[in-house]
């Protein structure tokens, strides 16, 4: 039986002091989607045609493809910020909270090697 208040349980155990950069980098990338999620969807609303062809042209332009890529690169590290808090709030098992951080890290990481790859070698040609 312990005679502490409320109070002093839980004083002292303070924050794992990471939680408010998760939360701050997940807003930041969520109001930077908006105006180049609006841009790459308008911009692509407004070609001819959708074909190959069309969307090569589109991103040859330097503006277009610098704009492209922050919103792939942005989109993928907000979804992984996302994911990672699905998984420490319903994973219980320590293990594979870490099996799933680790695949999660991993598959942003070759996601965003892949399209900046991907939109400069089309922008570089």
């Amino acid at each position: 039986m312990s005679y502490q208040s409320d109070t002093a349980k839980v004083k002292g155990l303070g924050t794992s002091k990471h939680g408010f950069g998760h939360w701050w980098m997940q807003r930041m990338t969520a109001v930077l989607l908006i105006p180049t999620g609006v841009f790459v969807l308008v911009s692509l609303l407004r070609l001819d045609a959708v074909s190959a062809q069309s969307m090569v042209v589109w991103m040859q332009s330097p503006f277009n493809s610098i704009l492209l890529l922050l919103f792939i690169l942005t989109a993928s590290y907000h979804g992984a910020l996302g994911l990672q808090v699905v998984v420490e709030d319903y994973v219980n098992s320590h293990v594979w909270q870490l099996i799933l951080q680790y695949f999660i890290k991993l598959s942003m990481i070759l996601l965003m090697m892949v399209n900046t790859y991907s939109v400069s070698s089309v922008l570089f040609g």
